[in-house]
């Protein structure tokens, strides 16, 4: 099950990346709903991956 959350975690960061990635192009292309769309969703799978990635505590 470990091993599935670190593929679904790190597939979230690719996505996020590429996101981010988008939300930077289409800010430059002054589409301003569409970037901050991109970003906000780019955000929000880093968070969530980073959240799958960090160790849970013990107790």
């Amino acid at each position: 099950m470990g091993r599935l959350l670190d593929i679904l975690a790190l597939v979230m960061l690719v996505l996020a990346v590429s996101a981010l990635c988008g939300g930077v192009w289409v800010m430059g292309n002054r589409d301003d709903l569409g970037a901050v769309f991109l970003l906000v969703v780019g955000v929000a799978l880093l968070r969530s991956s980073i959240d799958l990635l960090r160790p849970r505590s013990a107790g």
